[in-house]
């Protein structure tokens, strides 16, 4: 499965299957030859809530709350607490077990990024890619057979183009996503193509609108990142931001039968 990421030369999208940046040319540091069996690996917690999003993954339901210290039971986490980061299981009975608590994000995301596609697989959903039955029966030599069926090697192609064709537009349309401000307190926020906005002082609603007032909206950004000087809650950890996973999530029906009864909540982890 394909990936995509910026280029850090000039900010455009480029994918995993790409040896240099489409846009200018750089070398990618995030080329994989083989993307058919290369498994995306986030390396924040924000790559890794920008992952789960889209692909439509019902983190409520699935109990994962990424960037949030949930103290209810029966939940996988991850927060930032100050220079550390802190990778949790709530047991059935409320107990926490830490997984992890140090300083490498990177690591801290890996941790929680398994456990999240090992409860995936254990429920045969493969976020990450066919399964290995799957890549073992497709990797056998095939005859073609009735006419007009296509070769297994131009199927796969198709498959692949597809993939990577769906991830470019996904990232095309989200590159402009963060926080946008007009000076008069009111902050904005922009997820693809629909806008938010908040003026609550200290309060966490966030309110959707048809537009930004202006249409020059990129001179407005104020970055990607959540400032708590902005006077607003992070819009990333508010109601409107659950909804846009629900939404995402009922046009997948992989995750329609997801019961977290399903899970080991008595181990550590």
């Amino acid at each position: 499965m394909a990936s995509t990421s910026r280029c850090e030369y000039c900010g455009g999208t480029v994918s995993s299957t790409d040896e240099h940046c489409p846009n200018c040319g750089a070398p990618n540091p995030g080329y994989v030859a083989d993307t058919e069996r290369h498994v995306f690996l986030p390396k924040t917690i924000e790559e890794l809530k920008e992952y789960c999003a889209e692909r439509g993954m019902p983190l409520l339901k699935m109990r994962f709350f990424i960037g949030e210290d949930f103290r209810e039971p029966r939940a996988f986490g991850i927060y930032r607490d100050g220079t550390n980061f802190i990778v949790y299981k709530n047991k059935a009975n409320g107990q926490r077990a830490v997984r992890y608590n140090g300083p490498d994000e990177a690591y801290a995301v890996n941790e929680l990024f398994m456990k999240l596609l090992d409860e995936c697989h254990s429920r045969g959903i493969y976020p990450d890619g066919r399964s290995q039955e799957q890549r073992t029966a497709y990797s056998q030599p095939r005859k073609t057979g009735a006419a007009g069926c296509l070769p297994l090697t131009v199927f796969i192609v198709i498959m692949i183009s597809v993939t990577i064709l769906a991830a470019i537009i996904s990232g095309i349309r989200h590159r402009n996503d963060g926080y946008y401000g007009i000076g008069d307190g009111t902050v904005y926020y922009r997820y693809g193509n629909d806008w938010y906005y908040s003026q609550d002082i200290g309060g966490s609603v966030w309110y959707e609108t048809d537009d930004f007032p202006y249409s020059d909206y990129e001179e407005y950004s104020m970055g990607d990142e959540w400032d708590s000087d902005w006077g607003v809650s992070d819009f990333r950890e508010s109601s409107a931001w659950d909804e846009i996973q629900e939404s995402h999530s009922s046009s997948s029906s992989d995750y329609d039968d997801w019961d977290s009864g399903g899970t080991d909540w008595d181990s550590d982890w």
